[in-house]
């Protein structure tokens, strides 16, 4: 979650990067990132129990790495499932790997609450169309009308706890709204958030912007609010530190909260616009998980960092009030919430009314404003939408996928 800092109040003066210079840039930055930090998938288990929400070809996607390549682990009377739409919540299926090299998946039982679906003669089904489509093409494996949870996915931009934590807020509300449960899903890192909004595995999706406009572009996800203020990227160095311009972290190593992100991707640019480029003038160092940018910073691993206000209002007290905000360098849009198509027009509309009202809740709106600095959440705004279209095709390429 990104979230408001006063950094105007400092005089500070924001400087945007051009954005043709930073479209040029976005894929060297990205793909350096993503070897640093070593993003991979991680491998599921062999038994995996239906959740609510999950689709045949979402489950399969964790296996082959693509939903549309679903029918790999699919056979009819090998799988024991008549019908790959019909899943519920509580089957379960395992990965059956032959001598042979065949492998699929096949349902091995299900809770008693939950009994597998009545063999029924199986249609046609139309393979699915790219990953985040799975639940929307015509006969591809979806959700089940009868779901009983709104699976909430958040991109996880700062600890866990941290974000649960803020994320309960609004966990509370819509529950209140509406006569589902809630589940707010946290995600390992940005590459399985990413993953599993183009698979479709959320109802609804808080995702950073460049993520939320690939997701909108390619996955059909609906745009439903956008949260304010706008990002700060922000030049982040020691309160009696040596740094006193970006120049001086020349030689030196600087730090990225999220490499994946899109301040990362506004703050190499950035860099560049000072002469600074990296690999030859800097030495680009990703937060490690036993080490935070705060403490790197502290402990002189690294000269400064680039982060957004939500990173460094998210560090540890006793570690951001011995920083200092050297720079504004950007102001971007902030998180969007997404939709998926398969929850139908006034489901979509209603959640979108809720959301829009969610600040002005006492119970919890107010709640989640002050965990977060989030002052409004207002309708997803296509204007701001298209600044983000420069960064479509790198982050494709980024996640794995093509341009």
């Amino acid at each position: 979650m990104k979230s408001a800092n006063n950094e105007s109040a400092r005089g500070v003066s924001p400087r945007r990067p051009v954005p043709s210079r930073i479209a040029r840039a976005a894929g060297s930055l990205f793909g350096a990132c993503l070897l640093a930090t070593g993003v991979a998938r991680a491998q599921p288990p062999t038994v995996i129990e239906v959740q609510a929400g999950d689709t045949f070809s979402g489950i399969a996607a964790r296996f082959t790495g693509q939903a549309r390549d679903w029918r790999k682990l699919y056979d009819r009377r090998s799988s024991g499932l008549p019908n790959p739409n019909r899943i519920q919540p509580g089957m379960r299926f395992e990965l059956i790997s032959e001598a042979s090299g065949r492998r699929y998946l096949r349902l091995t039982g299900a809770s008693e609450s939950n009994p597998p679906a009545a063999a029924s003669p199986a249609p046609a089904v139309a393979a699915p169309q790219p990953p985040a489509q799975a639940a929307i093409a015509a006969g591809v494996p979806t959700l089940p009308a009868a779901a009983e949870t709104l699976v909430v996915g958040v991109l996880p931009n700062i600890g866990a706890a941290a974000l649960m934590a803020q994320y309960d807020s609004l966990k509370s509300y819509l529950q209140r709204m509406n006569p589902q449960k809630v589940r707010i899903v946290l995600p390992a890192s940005f590459k399985v958030f990413y993953d599993s909004t183009m698979r479709g595995d959320y109802d609804l999706a808080v995702a950073a912007p460049h993520f939320a406009r690939v997701a909108q572009v390619d996955g059909r996800m609906q745009p439903l609010a956008l949260y304010e203020p706008r990002i700060a990227g922000q030049f982040i160095t020691l309160g009696d530190g040596a740094v006193a311009a970006p120049g001086d972290v020349r030689g030196k190593s600087v730090a990225f909260a999220n490499p994946q992100s899109l301040v990362a991707m506004y703050g190499r640019q950035w860099l560049q616009q000072q002469n600074l480029e990296a690999g030859k003038d800097y030495e680009v160092k990703p937060a490690r998980t036993d080490m935070g940018v705060g403490r790197m910073l502290l402990t002189n691993e690294v000269a400064a960092a680039i982060m957004s206000n939500g990173e460094f209002r998210g560090l540890p007290p006793e570690e951001s009030s011995r920083l200092k905000i050297l720079e504004v360098f950007a102001r971007i849009p902030n998180f969007v919430v997404l939709g998926h198509p398969r929850l139908g027009t006034e489901r979509l509309a209603n959640l979108k009314s809720q959301l829009l009202s969610f600040l002005s809740d006492p119970q919890d709106g107010s709640a989640f404003s002050k965990a977060t600095g989030i002052t409004g959440i207002v309708e997803a705004d296509e204007a701001q939408l298209r600044e983000l279209d420069a960064f479509v095709a790198p982050t494709r390429r980024a996640m794995g996928g093509g341009n």
